[in-house]
């Protein structure tokens, strides 16, 4: 690499994000294919003992008790509060490993003030389904370029005079893929925190099948769903990996559905569904449009009925389905990988340096 290239090329990239599964892991792996030394610093793997043990259960028995409001924090000024420890731990990690570029995958803010004074280029992406203005500008504000899977969250940062692009989600084709001769026994799979919209979604799903396998958080006790339902239907909190992929690939229809009706981004499902070969069915987003072709991609519902008719409908033509599938596959192959997505954010990455 000549001297002009290394000025646009970063030779070591340091990633922050909640966990190490999915996003950060295989956007690492994707610059490593590209020969760019990457590091991670994971902020659930970065909290002290004094805050787990002390801090965080005083504060949640003080609020549990009523004696505070919701948020109130009794140890803001602490070094060892989760925060103000992530952040000192992070400045660590940066002096240590001294990146060429630093890459935020929000998430909870924090680091502000290191990172205004960190000279390297700085990106954010934003991938939470929350469009709040106050913790947008809160998380966007440190960076030179922020980067939102949201239009919403970027048409309300560019009001404010904040720079912000457009970042959808990928995937990694060793992760999810077609399964040879895999049989779909599997009506209907959905995976994803409870909400009240997805509560609907699923009782309207219900009235047509039993036959689903439902995973995520929340649903044995938040639900109104009737507990005999729940206990036929509910699978586990969690399943990731090899046996997600394997999940999808055994289902007729993996369903997706938004956790509040309308909101806006497209979430992963949207590219690792159609990556497993399987018939992805969704509710509408902004940006649906902007990635695939409805109908002959993905296949989206409206609302209730017309998810109760698109159920039918697919359940009762292997063809169609097998088509959504086909056509979603090729699609998402060809566009959306993580590899290509690392290329988009080395393509920021010039613009900034250059």
């Amino acid at each position: 690499m000549d001297s002009k290239q290394d000025l646009v090329h970063p030779k070591k990239i340091l990633i922050s994000y909640l966990e190490s599964y999915s996003i950060a892991f295989q956007l690492k792996e994707a610059f490593e294919l590209l020969g760019i030394n990457t590091e991670l610093f994971i902020t659930c793997q970065n909290n002290h003992w004094f805050y787990k043990r002390v801090i965080k259960p005083i504060n949640k028995f003080a609020r549990n008790l009523r004696l505070v409001k919701k948020g109130y924090d009794f140890f803001p000024n602490h070094s060892l509060n989760r925060l103000n420890y992530l952040s000192s731990s992070f400045k660590k990690k940066y002096e240590t490993f001294q990146p060429d570029l630093v890459i935020f995958i929000h998430g909870v803010a924090y680091a502000n003030e290191i990172l205004t004074e960190i000279n390297v280029p700085k990106i954010g992406w934003w991938t939470e389904p929350d469009d709040d203005i106050n913790l947008l500008r809160i998380n966007a504000k440190p960076f030179d370029l922020y980067n939102s899977f949201s239009q919403k969250a970027i048409d309300l940062l560019n009001s404010e005079g904040l720079p912000a692009n457009y970042l959808c989600h990928a995937f990694n084709p060793k992760s999810f893929y077609k399964i040879d001769n895999c049989i779909q026994n599997i009506d209907v799979v959905f995976v994803g925190n409870w909400s009240p919209w997805r509560e609907d979604v699923i009782k309207k799903v219900l009235s047509v099948t039993k036959n689903i396998s439902l995973y995520g958080p929340g649903w044995m006790t938040k639900s109104n769903l009737s507990y005999r339902d729940l206990c036929k239907i509910y699978k586990g909190t969690k399943i990731v990996g090899a046996e997600l992929n394997r999940l999808f690939n055994s289902a007729k229809i993996v369903l997706n559905a938004s956790r509040n009706d309308g909101c806006s981004g497209l979430n992963m499902r949207f590219f690792e569904v159609p990556a497993s070969g399987s018939c992805f069915l969704t509710d509408w987003a902004p940006e649906l449009e902007r990635h695939f072709i409805p109908e002959q991609h993905i296949s989206v519902y409206s609302d209730l009925d017309d998810l109760g008719l698109k159920i039918v409908q697919l359940l009762q033509n292997s063809d169609l389905r097998n088509d959504i599938g086909t056509s979603g596959f090729n699609h998402v192959a060809k566009s959306y990988t993580y590899e290509k997505l690392a290329n988009q954010l080395l393509i920021q990455y010039k613009e900034l340096v250059t």
